[in-house]
């Protein structure tokens, strides 16, 4: 089967009852299995020679860019190919903006030096918390979170009753943890004596540096922080690898009949790439400490307002123009977002919205419709022997909204010169007005 006034067929996949839906965070493995642009994406430049760049922004393994090419992942065209993800390996990791409150939590409840559980597996309050939370591992968090919060050191256990969880993950390391700041985009650490004569109290808290405490945690621990290490691990909340969207959820526009304008996250992506191969550049040649600092909030910058670009204290990033760029949150929230505006309210035939109201000139029991809207309201007759007069009236009339053929074929009457001069045939259908 092929919709109507539509090129898209029907999928092939057979149908199958939708058990459960598990949300998760993408691992840098698991988006680079996704990938098709194995070696990764890395050049900022769309084309070369007038062809698509490969390994650039519009890799033609991602799907074809027009309408005239083919893609070179699947063979399909451009209504065909559904579009394929490619990826970028960041030089240096840096903060998902999305997840660091959550990452903040989960950095207060561990131990900064040995990555362990601050408060004791086998302590009362955490056995009260994993009865309380069973089931809702998502509040789970907060609760360890509320029991860490006065924790100065990484304490031991010094229950007798030892199970699996406490032998394995009791027996801190029993030294000092710092107290964390978070300043915009970045997060800050501060001793209450500085453990080392040539460290600051003071510094600031690299992502790199929260990616290795963070690798460190156990599964077993993970658990106990309400998170599913099979689905989401508080090292994946650290970004590495960057999933790059196919052209078709970024596609460019032609302007003026010859110029393209790219989208808004092809821009963004582009800022991306130039902000890394800067990075990159920096680490090869050994540039100083404080120029390799500023190219790298640079980048945490710009795969920020990637995400999401009003942030509030946060400068937005703007096109030439100054117009700011289309983050991926401000296309999923609000009215006209994903969600609200193109799934809950979309337009769909044979509806519409309007008042209703009552009438000193109506029955109790009646409400006065708009004619337009009692006219968009259709029902659908098959035309047979006995009808089939009846119905030529309605047309004639202007009581009919559609002719349908017995081939599909749809007659829009509002648009015809001519509807009376129409001829009907049995097994036709005559979508008329209600009433």
């Amino acid at each position: 089967m092929v919709y109507f006034n539509s090129q898209i067929a029907d999928s092939i996949a057979p149908y199958r009852n939708v058990r459960r839906v598990q949300f998760g965070i993408l691992s840098p493995d698991e988006i680079k299995r996704m990938s098709v642009t194995n070696p990764p994406i890395e050049h900022p430049e769309l084309m070369e020679g007038g062809k698509p760049k490969d390994r650039g922004l519009m890799d033609p393994r991602q799907g074809p860019p027009d309408r005239n090419s083919k893609c070179k992942t699947c063979a399909g065209s451009y209504i065909e190919c559904p579009g394929h993800f490619g990826h970028i390996e960041l030089t240096k990791p840096v903060y998902h903006v999305a997840f660091l409150a959550k990452t903040l939590k989960v950095l207060r409840c561990v131990c900064y030096h040995c990555s362990k559980l601050l408060i004791d597996p086998s302590d009362q309050k955490m056995i009260d918390i994993i009865k309380k939370t069973k089931g809702q591992y998502r509040r789970r968090l907060a609760y360890v979170f509320d029991a860490c919060k006065g924790q100065k050191t990484c304490k031991g256990s010094e229950n007798q009753n030892q199970n699996e969880v406490t032998t394995r993950f009791s027996g801190g390391c029993g030294r000092p943890q710092p107290k964390y700041r978070r300043s915009g985009l970045d997060l800050s650490i501060e001793w209450k004596e500085a453990p080392d004569e040539n460290q600051e109290r003071k510094t600031k808290l690299s992502a790199e540096r929260v990616l290795s405490i963070f690798k460190a945690i156990p599964d077993q621990v993970c658990h106990l922080l309400g998170m599913d290490p099979r689905h989401a691990r508080p090292d994946w909340m650290i970004i590495t690898v960057l999933p790059v969207p196919p052209m078709c959820v970024r596609p460019s526009v032609l302007v003026f009949g010859t110029a393209r304008s790219q989208d808004d996250l092809t821009y963004n992506l582009a800022n991306i790439l130039k902000a890394n191969k800067t990075l990159r550049e920096d680490e090869q040649r050994g540039a100083a400490s404080h120029i390799f600092d500023e190219h790298l909030q640079y980048l945490q910058y710009h795969c920020a307002t990637l995400i999401d670009n009003d942030m509030p204290g946060m400068p937005q990033s703007c096109h030439k123009s100054e117009r700011p760029l289309k983050s991926i949150k401000a296309r999923l929230k609000g009215k006209e977002g994903r969600i609200r505006g193109n799934l809950m309210g979309k337009r769909v035939d044979f509806s519409g919205r309007t008042l209703i109201t009552p009438d000193p000139n109506l029955a109790i029991d009646q409400v006065g419709v708009p004619r337009s809207i009692a006219q968009n309201l259709t029902i659908p007759e098959i035309v047979t022997p006995f009808n089939i007069e009846w119905l030529h009236e309605s047309i004639r009339l202007n009581a009919a909204r559609y002719i349908i053929s017995d081939t599909g074929d749809r007659i829009d009457l509002r648009f015809h010169p001519k509807p009376s001069d129409l001829h009907l045939q049995c097994g036709y259908i005559v979508e008329r007005h209600d009433g």
